[in-house]
């Protein structure tokens, strides 16, 4: 055992990846519901590690950065950020386990600002004290961008298939669905902040602090738009699956950043469908992927080490026509941050503080 990682249960991870077809594939996936407003419930859903079927049943809610509730919690990019930050991490401490070396502290801020329907200046810091050297230190921080999925997801382009699926409201009856009203859907959003427009951007961050092995405890940052600045207190935790080296106690940063893209996507079809005065009444969405371990533990070349075959399957309820929604959900598209980020080579700068 080394930082909480069993490196000999790794090596006959690796081991039986090499030699048997198919152990190299994990699926993932995330599930929302829309609860009203702009909170979205998001829920883990069962993953593929090979030939083995795992339950994912963990529960989160997405909420957007105009809630001006202290109780609010943590918005799409707070999720994606999450996501990158916490992949980082992740890859930092699988890499000092295998180097034998000894991690006293380890924390990474990943930060952002939201500006549009665009997430700028993404950085990713890292704090580490151990005992290794600082050529080890700068060969583990070169790895990070040779080997985190979620990384080189976001910083190199990729796609996300999209299929869609509308039902007219009359094909309900019997009044199951309510219709959002005006407050509904989060009430006045201040575009500038993130939504449709231009205006000041949103400086927003995240704290991933490692705990042991593959546990990380993630904290908010203090938002700052213009001259003011605060808090919220939202803590939650990341964690793996049992085969990828984890305890299986939270979503793993895959799950975060998939969660992210496909909960900024749903918000912003809520807010496009509202200010074009045509609003929806029921709205879910999943979104799944592909991983290939072999591209990750730098055993075949050619695997992509980013997250692939990535596609959203969305369902909404409304009064609108079919090439209306159509049209609203590229709408949609073009104002999410995080589909635009995922989607495009977003550059993140990653450093490690001295």
């Amino acid at each position: 055992m080394k930082n909480g990682i069993n490196v000999a249960a790794v090596s006959e991870l690796v081991h039986e990846i090499r030699k048997v077809p198919g152990e190299n594939e994990i699926l993932y996936g995330v599930g929302l519901e829309w609860l009203g407003g702009l909170t979205m419930e998001i829920r883990t859903l069962p993953l593929r590690f090979g030939s083995k079927r795992l339950g994912r049943d963990f529960a989160f809610r997405a909420g957007h950065h105009a809630d001006p509730s202290p109780e609010a919690p943590p918005t799409p990019a707070d999720y994606f950020m999450t996501g990158l930050g916490a992949c980082v991490a992740n890859i930092l401490v699988q890499g000092a386990s295998y180097k034998g070396i000894t991690i006293d502290r380890l924390r990474v801020e990943a930060a952002a600002r939201r500006a549009g329907s665009r997430l700028a200046d993404l950085s990713a810091l890292v704090t580490l004290t151990a005992d290794g050297s600082w050529w080890q230190y700068k060969q583990m921080m070169m790895n990070v961008a040779r080997f985190s999925p979620n990384y080189i997801t976001v910083t190199l382009p990729n796609a996300i298939g999209l299929d869609y699926r509308h039902l007219p409201s009359g094909f309900r009856s019997g009044g199951l669905f309510a219709t959002a009203d005006g407050t509904a859907d989060g009430g006045a959003v201040d575009e500038g902040g993130g939504d449709a427009g231009g205006g000041d951007p949103l400086d927003l961050g995240v704290d991933v602090a490692w705990r042991n092995a593959t546990q990380f405890d993630v904290t908010l940052r203090d938002r700052r738009w213009r001259q003011d600045r605060w808090s919220l207190p939202a803590r939650f935790p990341v964690d793996q699956p049992v085969p990828a080296a984890g305890l299986n106690e939270a979503p793993n940063p895959q799950e975060y950043i998939l969660a992210a893209v496909v909960a900024d996507l749903a918000q912003q079809l809520v807010l496009v469908c509202r200010r074009e005065g045509r609003p929806l009444r029921q709205l879910s969405a999943t979104m799944r992927c592909r991983l290939d371990m072999k591209g990750c533990f730098n055993l075949f070349d050619k695997s992509a080490v980013q997250l692939q075959d990535n596609r959203v399957e969305l369902s909404a309820v409304s009064d609108n026509g079919e090439a209306e929604m159509r049209r609203f959900l590229r709408m949609a598209q073009d104002s999410s941050a995080c589909w635009q980020a995922f989607v495009n080579a977003t550059p993140a700068a990653l450093e490690r503080a001295d």
